[in-house]
């Protein structure tokens, strides 16, 4: 065989692979086309809830300022309608803590970190009142949650920006050992008080501040933000006198806690958004912020899971129904699985 004819048929071959190679590839995504195709003819099953923990409490709600049904309603969303929401929705199991022998130690152990060190009052079997001087502190035993109180006036010294405030706020909660974990969270609110010699209220602006009410919410759940009865009010917040560092700066400390266990949940279906906002506006709705006249002007629906600041079994979510100084709440879960 000749050099020409060995060029020749090695020409030949690589051609031949060429077009082999050419072929394989067009079948091959010919064959992804059709198979992407073919799945998304096929049709989906739908997701059906496990609803594990049965028929659940209803959310237990404050008593609504006004009944919803007392003021008409336009939607007002950026896109004139509602947010697109997953059909189900998580309900996570809270646990509730019981007092045990050891409850009274860990009451005087708390007491002694706001340096209170005189005997309790004994209010009941799960509540101790500690007092000294014109400092009182309640704490529940079974749950650890507690509120603190004293009468502190401001110095000359101005108010510490918000960051330092809340920074050294999370700082405090952490040195009298009550900073769990979930609430290293950046939705916090302080509002600025000025004192006028006798009581403190609110001020729009710091200049005229020597004091700040602080509020810190637990951390969101699947993208879904805690809501609590006040709204604007979480179930930990603090008044402080120009900073959060030490304990003389708190006039009081209010402390709810409720822990969520997030490995134990169950899916429940979600009620349609625009069925919601239909129970809102024949009554069934929470109202939480009333609106200042009879039209209220819905711009933002959102879920959130709410929290009460009495212990419930379970955290279910609700819509959020929220305008210009308006909010209000309706179950989000649909009523076959709600006590009635």
């Amino acid at each position: 065989m000749t050099l020409t004819q060995t060029a020749l048929i090695t020409k030949r071959v690589i051609l031949g692979f060429i077009i082999f190679c050419l072929l394989g590839i067009t079948v091959f995504a010919g064959y992804k086309i059709w198979y992407a195709h073919y799945l998304s003819t096929i049709p989906r099953q739908e997701e059906k809830p496990d609803t594990k923990f049965g028929i659940l409490p209803q959310p237990d709600f404050p008593t609504s300022i006004v009944p919803s049904s007392s003021f008409s309603y336009s939607l007002d969303t950026t896109t004139g309608g509602f947010p697109e929401f997953d059909k189900l929705v998580k309900v996570y199991f809270m646990p509730k803590a019981s007092a045990t022998f050891l409850a009274p130690e860990k009451g005087r152990t708390l007491a002694e970190k706001f340096r209170i060190t005189s005997p309790p009052e004994i209010l009941s079997e799960t509540k101790q009142k500690f007092t000294a001087d014109n400092r009182i502190l309640t704490v529940e035993l079974d749950t650890g949650n507690f509120i603190y109180q004293t009468e502190a006036t401001p110095s000359a010294t101005t108010l510490d920006d918000d960051q330092r405030i809340t920074q050294d706020f999370k700082n405090f909660l952490s040195q009298i050992s009550v900073f769990k974990e979930g609430l290293n969270s950046d939705r916090v609110r302080i509002k600025p008080l000025k004192f006028d010699g006798s009581q403190f209220s609110l001020t729009e602006t710091k200049v005229d501040a020597s004091a700040a009410q602080i509020n810190l919410w637990p951390s969101d759940l699947d993208k879904i933000p805690i809501v609590t009865p006040s709204f604007d009010k979480s179930l930990i917040q603090a008044q402080i006198i120009n900073s959060a560092r030490t304990l003389e700066n708190y006039r009081s400390l209010k402390y709810t806690f409720w822990p969520i266990d997030l490995s134990t949940f169950a899916n429940y279906k979600l009620k349609n958004p625009s069925g919601a906002f239909d129970e809102l506006k024949s009554g069934k709705g929470v109202i939480v912020v009333k609106p200042a006249g009879p039209q209220v002007s819905i711009t933002s629906v959102y879920l959130g899971y709410f929290e009460s600041e009495n212990y419930s079994p379970y955290l279910e979510p609700v819509f959020v129904f929220e305008g210009p100084s308006f909010v209000a709440y309706v179950s989000a879960l649909t009523d076959e699985f709600l006590s009635h």
